[in-house]
């Protein structure tokens, strides 16, 4: 039996000057509740630049692949809709200066930027949770310099 599969992505976007994170509200026609960037890969195309392709589609913004951080976390659910199974490899980029973002309105319909116990609270699925999670802590560690870590 063959399972049809989707591939795609998500993305944590950071702010490092306000220490937020980018957390946006879907448009209620389609779904309810706040998310996190996130679309299919298209074939022949790396998750990298499927990063890149859904961040320009999606909020507007140019980014550059070197500044992505791969999670190693990769999340499924099944959609009944299109009854495929969904991969979604996650993806971590931290900004220092964002510039306006301009919305995919059919998909969004509002944005913040959000402290991790705010972003926490306001995601609706579980797996962006997860991925928020293994972001923080990334984030968290890169904050402790190597020779302050305690054995």
């Amino acid at each position: 039996m063959d399972i049809d599969t989707r591939l795609t992505i998500g993305l944590i976007v950071f702010d490092r000057n306000r220490n937020r994170y980018l957390i946006l509200r879907r448009n209620p026609q389609r779904y309810r509740g706040w998310g996190l960037i996130k679309g299919g890969i298209n074939e022949g195309e790396t998750a990298q630049k499927a990063c890149l392709r859904e961040t320009l589609e999606e909020i507007g913004i140019v980014l550059s692949e070197n500044l992505l951080r791969n999670l190693n976390y990769t999340s499924a659910y099944y959609d009944n809709t299109k009854q495929k199974v969904v991969l979604v490899y996650w993806f971590l980029i931290e900004l220092s200066e964002v510039g306006i973002l301009t919305l995919e309105q059919e998909e969004w319909v509002d944005h913040r930027w959000a402290s991790y116990d705010e972003a926490q609270y306001e995601l609706v699925w579980q797996s962006q949770q997860r991925a928020l999670r293994i972001a923080q802590a990334i984030l968290s560690a890169d904050e402790c310099p190597e020779d302050e870590v305690e054995d």
